[in-house]
């Protein structure tokens, strides 16, 4: 609609701020705003279903980490994905697919890029700041917090970080969608606080907001890349998931050392 309403001509300033204004105004008023009145219209009270709670540090911090600590694993294997889907014979129809989802990239690149520094804490509010609000009340509120009523953390934590990663709509980033969203569940979770997610989500898309605005992409895997960079691609990429799973296994601990607390205290 946005598109339609402001016509073809995007690339001028006044036109492109104002639909990253009109994109990130959709997302609170048809994303952040019925998940609260749902919530509402349900009886639930808002801070049990968003977990409104304030984080242990100790997990906030870690989970920061984690979200940085994970991005070489999540480049490395889309990049190996990619190039072994591409080398199997009768491809073709595959590659044509992602020329296509590449092309609907490329078409909205403009919203992400930035010629100033005040353009870019514009497009941080949009691309950032709005989806980390919206879509963690969404799927880390409301839609994980009724999974847990009909299932155990686990697999609540498996199907709406799943249902996060196919709201995204993109099939080839689709694994690295779904662990982004298990972890932002996960961490929820452990921290008993939306704020945690919020704030990795926020980290996440900063990220890839700053190295558009840096260096012009958010993807440092190319098809020219050499046998040397590919073995240290895929190094980086190893070493990234072992000390993220290991982060992951130290956040548990320490939650569950300090609820362990929380109920020696309160007996």
């Amino acid at each position: 609609l946005a598109y339609y309403f402001l016509g073809e001509d995007l690339n001028t300033g006044g036109n492109m701020n104002l639909l990253r204004v009109v994109l990130s105004f959709g997302q609170f008023m048809f994303i952040l705003a019925p998940a609260i009145v749902l919530a509402i219209l349900r009886g639930d009270r808002l801070k049990e279903t968003f977990r409104l709670n304030s984080p242990g540090i100790a997990v906030f911090l870690l989970s920061l980490l984690g979200i940085i600590i994970i991005q070489p694993f999540l480049q490395a294997f889309v990049y190996f994905q990619n190039e072994l889907i591409f080398s199997i014979p009768g491809s073709e129809l595959v590659k044509s697919l992602k020329d296509l989802f590449d092309s609907l990239e490329e078409t909205t690149m403009g919203l992400v890029k930035a010629g100033s520094l005040p353009e870019f804490l514009m497009v941080l509010f949009v691309i950032a700041v709005t989806p980390a609000i919206s879509e963690e009340f969404l799927f880390r509120g409301l839609v994980f917090y009724n999974f847990e009523k009909a299932m155990s953390p686990a697999p609540a934590m498996f199907f709406a970080g799943s249902l996060f990663a196919l709201f995204h709509f993109h099939p080839f980033n689709l694994v690295p969608l779904v662990i982004l969203g298990i972890y932002l569940t996960f961490v929820t979770y452990e921290s008993n606080s939306i704020y945690t997610a919020i704030a990795c989500h926020f980290v996440n898309n900063f990220i890839s907001a700053g190295a558009v605005y840096i260096y012009g992409t958010e993807s440092f895997g190319s098809e020219s890349m050499s046998s040397d960079d590919k073995i240290y691609y895929a190094v980086a990429g190893v070493a990234s998931a072992i000390a993220f799973w290991i982060l992951l296994k130290l956040i548990s601990r320490i939650s569950a050392s300090k609820k362990k607390a929380a109920d020696t205290g309160g007996q």
